[in-house]
């Protein structure tokens, strides 16, 4: 009797081993790859790899479960992070209003993740605005990226998380309203930042992102404004969440 039953369990074994793998087995596999991508990508930060940061992110977070909000949440942030730091100024921020929006739709939004969003959010368009002004940009293209950067910096001043954050936020408010009464003659005669240093063609990208809005809206979809959600010593100097460039 006894040996018929490890012959019957033995026999079973497979059967476990495969609906494992389908299973439980395929999710635990999952995160262990997005945990070795995790690990790739912090070295690739910790190294100023940006290209490789911003793809071992990426491949982290698309292996996470879509129940793992929290996760991929933080992931996008590092993703977007790391677009900052390369120079993809309107990726990064095109990701941070998506990941903002999100946020604020929650049930309990988690503020601590709402002000680092809009921290990065205020740095992306602060430094596409400069970039937008070198590059040609009519006055009220590049304004629009300056006041996008300098509400979500006054947001962050009028409700700081500690006294730091409170006082980096007033700086960066101030840099923004000096890159917006400068004139482009002095603009130009400053050190370009380093993060505008890889950035390129902003101008033409947001012309295209405006035009994609429109396409999508007169084909009855809603374009995401992120504006509405901020609504609900150079000029570079105060910006990078009281960093510098």
């Amino acid at each position: 009797m006894k040996r018929r039953l490890l012959v019957s369990l033995w026999a079973l074994l497979p059967i476990l081993a495969l609906a494992l793998h389908h299973g439980p087995g395929q999710s635990l596999l999952a995160r262990d790859l997005a945990a070795d991508h995790l690990s790739s990508a912090r070295a690739a930060t910790m190294a100023e790899d940006w290209p490789a940061a911003i793809d071992h992110y990426r491949a982290a977070r698309e292996l996470l479960p879509p129940d793992d909000v929290a996760g991929r949440t933080q992931l996008e942030i590092a993703e977007a992070r790391a677009q900052l730091e390369r120079g993809e100024l309107i990726e990064a921020s095109t990701l941070l209003d998506h990941v903002l929006e999100r946020e604020l739709a929650l049930a309990s939004p988690r503020a601590e993740t709402i002000a680092e969003v809009r921290a990065l959010s205020a740095e992306s368009s602060y430094y596409t605005a400069w970039m937008m002004r070198l590059e040609g940009a009519a006055d009220d293209e590049w304004r629009a990226e300056s006041d996008k950067a300098r509400q979500q910096y006054r947001l962050l001043a009028e409700t700081p998380s500690d006294p730091k954050s409170g006082r980096d936020a007033t700086q960066n408010l101030e840099a923004v309203i000096r890159l917006q009464q400068m004139d482009l003659s002095e603009l130009k005669a400053l050190p370009l930042p380093k993060k505008c240093k890889c950035s390129s063609n902003c101008c033409q990208k947001k012309r295209d992102q405006r035009m994609s809005k429109c396409e999508g809206k007169s084909k009855g979809k809603k374009p995401t404004d992120a504006r509405k959600d901020i609504n609900t010593n150079s000029a570079a100097d105060a910006i990078s969440n009281g960093k510098g460039s």
